[in-house]
């Protein structure tokens, strides 16, 4: 099998390098509440991940979509900005980024979320030098975990081979969609045995973890090879 070198880095935001996955959870929750509809928030956790275009019928049915899909998001934009001053980056998301930046990749962060969650994230992170690029869910036709949110993210800094860092199993498929690997991170609340049922090539405790065995974890890709 022939080697072939990384030579960029996709990261989610949300969960893996921001602690935000259940500010999500509560604002969603609250905006279905609002709205006449009792959804568990086992099942929006379940979903935090996927493009908010397609989490209203993921977790309740078509009928609500069409009905006041668009009222629920406005909700929940705004209950999540009311929250998002509070949010601080999860353990060593900085550190990572600075790692990943150190190895000479080309690093970019790719969500589903809109651009201006992904700007004041990058405030929160308070480390922009690091980052080559951001792709948000405004920028993309499709949402996680379509392949295009990766795709386009290598795509707009001529990247080669990628490997993608995320929290959740819509990160994961992403990755996988595209034709790259994925490490996965539990600082979003996600079982380690489902981020590897989805692929994960490995699965870290939070980015300090990924940051700690970046070089093992790089070797062990190249030595893979690019998938068919």
């Amino acid at each position: 099998m022939s080697r072939a070198a990384i030579d960029t880095a996709v990261l989610d935001i949300d969960g893996t390098l921001l602690d935000s996955v259940y500010a999500h959870v509560w604002s969603w929750r609250e905006a279905f509440r609002v709205v006449g509809i009792a959804v568990p928030a086992y099942q929006i956790h379940r979903a935090i991940g996927m493009g908010g275009d397609r989490l209203v019928e993921a977790v309740t049915a078509p009928a609500v979509e069409r009905s006041v899909g668009d009222e629920i998001r406005a909700l929940q934009s705004e209950l999540y900005a009311d929250m998002s001053t509070h949010l601080t980056p999860t353990p060593g998301a900085g550190d990572l980024l600075e790692a990943l930046k150190s190895r000479g990749l080309h690093v970019v962060l790719a969500s589903s979320g809109s651009r201006d969650d992904t700007e004041k994230a990058l405030d929160v992170l308070e480390t922009r030098s690091c980052v080559d690029a951001t792709v948000s869910g405004d920028d993309a036709d499709a949402t996680k975990p379509d392949s295009e949110p990766v795709r386009r993210a290598v795509d707009v800094i001529g990247g080669r081979r990628a490997v993608v860092v995320g929290d959740a199993v819509w990160d994961v498929e992403s990755a996988r969609r595209s034709g790259y690997p994925a490490w996965g991170v539990l600082t979003g609340g996600v079982a380690r045995s489902d981020l590897l049922d989805a692929g994960a090539a490995a699965v870290f405790e939070d980015p300090a973890g990924v940051a700690d065995g970046l070089d093992a974890a790089l070797l062990d890709l190249e030595a893979r090879g690019p998938r068919p």
